[in-house]
């Protein structure tokens, strides 16, 4: 079976006032539409759409009850303010030879939304209650995220794949893709068929010996039977009872998500102030202490004036003292010289003395009388000193510097108990605890539901040691023979091979498509990245843990873009292998390459998708031009979303190829 989306309009969803027709249809020559749009102008918005109008929830992981909470989020604005309630999306697509046409309608007029569905087949309507079903048959919500999913999650499906909890749940989305729990239905039904043959083989045996010891056995096989039977009984309507109350939970959590987040904050908040008040009385402890050893730091300023009048009167001093010296050192030079001795600085014989030496003499002497009486006291270097120690250059500085760090503190936990006291009264109502305590119930039936279903995976083995004592029974029957009714014993050794065909079928089937699917992950994986010779490729465990293997065989962790990589490759494969197809839509799915690895992935990844790829994707990851020299002919439609006006809530898709 293969679906093909032909078109979809939509009406007032998200940004999108009115998208008449939107053409979606290709050829196998041409199986691509490419939309371009930047952020924010409305991608994820019509990824969004086709979700909705496929199962009744944008987004997956919600059910549709939980999805009408938050619809009227995309409810168009200018439409609503406007006046306008109708939020619609149309589509219209082809599947085993006919035609399908999905309206999907939200009524918004006070209260929850109220929602509906139409679904055509050629020209026969689906009833309402019919319909979810028919979507399912075609392409069920549990395996939607192989065909519609958001390239902003691909690390997230990579990382799934490697969380035990979480690769339980992927790998029955998997087996659904494959076809695998049809045929395990198919194997129970037998394996019941079987028993009840066995019985009625019994009751022909003629030897009553016979027919105590095989009914003796019988009764034990049965009632093993019944105990499994009962305790698979049990814990499957434990884990339905689980499932809805974690739906209920989920459903209680939405609506006081923000409450939530308001008691977290609010319990952050209360962590913040305590460790501001720490840092407050630090910070004045540091400035009491300040005061206590730098008390004179007030008197610096007096300190400073009058050490700065003891150092000019100690220069003055010191260049009197210099003059004084220059002065004797002149009389003594006139004086060698008159008595014809030698120059006392640079140890020469000096000049003969004439008339003007006596008078040079003189005045020399004259002059050094004159700074001899006018010089005062010489230099006070130590009090110089005594003043300079008791200066304090550092306490003020450092001072300003702690007062100014407590402003900051102080303002920061001002406003900290000003949004706690908000959070306060808007949860003055509502008890935090039990609002912590939806989260932690959340987890509990999260791990419930986790272990009951360990607990029906681990219910095979002892299937399998039922069934094989089936086998060991139905061969004491067949050789003790069937009475007289050889029909029965027939009727008991066909429903036996055909069970044990089935088993085997399945396991191999399994195993041979995880292997296919191994390879082929792995050919995709060496074609998209940029030096495959370091790779051997990805190796899929029976539980679908996937690992990256090194040139060396040894696993082997990667990059983010790597993840996204490894994801693509196996969702390809997957997608290769599924026993159901339809179109894949891609919101986004280069964001993570650079352009080396996007164009591996558009020439070599998307051709492998099948007969219809739609992406959606911005200039970062995809311009038009590199859109058309990568994927050419391939190509068969392309658009550009944009705003007709400057308001950002609204936008409409023009074809551009």
């Amino acid at each position: 079976m293969s679906l093909r989306f032909e078109s979809v309009s939509l009406k007032n969803f998200g940004p999108y006032r009115e998208i008449d027709t939107l053409n979606l249809e290709t050829d196998p020559h041409a199986p691509i539409v490419v939309i371009h749009g930047e952020n924010t102008l409305g991608k994820t918005s019509l990824f969004r759409a086709l979700r909705w109008c496929l199962y009744g929830s944008p987004e997956s992981g919600r059910t549709p009850a939980q999805a009408a909470r938050h619809l009227s989020e995309y409810m168009n604005r200018p439409a609503w303010r406007d006046g306008e309630t109708d939020m619609q999306v149309c589509m219209q697509f082809t599947a085993n030879g006919h035609k399908y046409r999905l309206v999907r309608t939200a009524r918004f007029e006070g209260g929850p939304p109220k929602v509906s569905a139409d679904l055509r087949v050629d020209s026969t309507v689906v009833q309402q209650a019919s319909i979810e079903a028919e979507i399912g048959r075609l392409l069920h919500p549990q395996i939607s995220e192989f065909f519609l999913f958001d390239g902003e999650l691909l690390k997230d499906f990579y990382d799934r794949l490697n969380t035990d909890r979480e690769r339980d749940l992927l790998r029955d989305s998997i087996d659904n893709v494959l076809g695998i729990p049809a045929l395990q239905l198919a194997e129970r039904d037998v394996s019941t068929l079987t028993e009840h043959a066995i019985q009625r083989q019994a009751k022909a045996l003629k030897n009553k010996k016979d027919v105590e010891n095989a009914r003796k056995q019988i009764r034990e096989l049965k009632s093993k039977q019944e105990s499994l039977d009962k305790d698979r009984k049990e814990m499957e309507h434990a884990l339905g009872k689980a499932k809805a109350a974690l739906e209920d939970v989920k459903e209680r959590i939405a609506g006081v998500e923000e409450l939530k987040a308001d008691a977290r904050e609010m319990e952050g908040l209360e962590v913040l102030i305590a460790g501001g008040k720490q840092e407050e009385d630090q910070i004045r402890e540091d400035m009491r202490r300040l005061l206590t050893t730098g008390w004179l730091a007030p008197a610096a300023g007096k300190l400073n004036g009058a050490l700065q009048r003891v150092v000019a009167k100690n220069d003055a001093a010191q260049q009197q003292q210099k003059a004084i010296q220059v002065a004797r050192d002149r009389v003594d030079v006139l004086q060698k010289q008159i008595q014809g001795g030698i120059c006392p600085a640079c140890q020469q014989e000096l000049p003969p003395p004439d008339e003007s030496t006596e008078n040079d003499l003189a005045r020399a002497e004259a002059d050094l009388k004159q700074l001899k009486e006018s010089a005062g006291d010489g230099p006070d270097l130590r009090l110089e000193r005594r003043i300079r120690e008791l200066v304090d250059t550092t306490t003020v500085k450092a001072y300003q510097q702690k007062q100014e760090q407590l402003n900051k503190v102080v303002a920061t936990q001002f406003e900290r108990n000003r949004r706690l006291n908000a959070l306060k009264d808007r949860l003055k109502d509502n008890d935090a605890a039990k609002i912590r305590q939806l989260g932690e119930e959340q987890d509990r039936l999260e791990a419930a539901i986790e272990r009951y279903g360990q607990i029906l995976r681990n219910q095979k083995p002892k299937q399998d040691e039922i069934n094989k004592q089936q086998d060991k029974l139905a061969g004491i029957l067949r050789r003790l023979g069937g009475g007289a009714q050889p029909e029965v014993a027939a009727e008991a050794f066909f429903f036996e091979y055909v069970r044990t065909l089935l088993t085997r079928t399945i396991e191999r089937y399994q195993e041979r498509t995880r292997a296919e699917v191994e390879k082929a992950a792995s050919e995709m994986f060496v074609t998209l990245v940029r030096d495959p010779q370091a790779y051997q490729g990805l190796h899929i465990s029976r539980d679908y843990r996937v690992d990256l293997v090194g040139q060396w065989g040894e696993a082997m962790k990667t990059s983010e873009g790597g993840k996204q990589l490894v994801a693509l490759s196996l969702i390809g494969a997957l997608k290769r292998a599924a026993v159901r197809g339809g179109p894949v839509v891609l919101d986004s799915p280069l964001a993570r390459l650079d352009l080396e690895h996007r164009a591996n992935v558009l020439k070599t990844w998307v051709p492998e998708l099948g007969n219809q790829a739609i992406l959606l994707v911005q200039s970062g990851e995809l311009t038009d031009e590199q859109a058309r020299d990568i994927m050419g002919n391939r190509i068969g439609h392309e658009y550009r979303i944009y705003r007709p006006s400057d308001d950002p809530e609204e936008a409409t898709i023009e074809r551009t190829q």
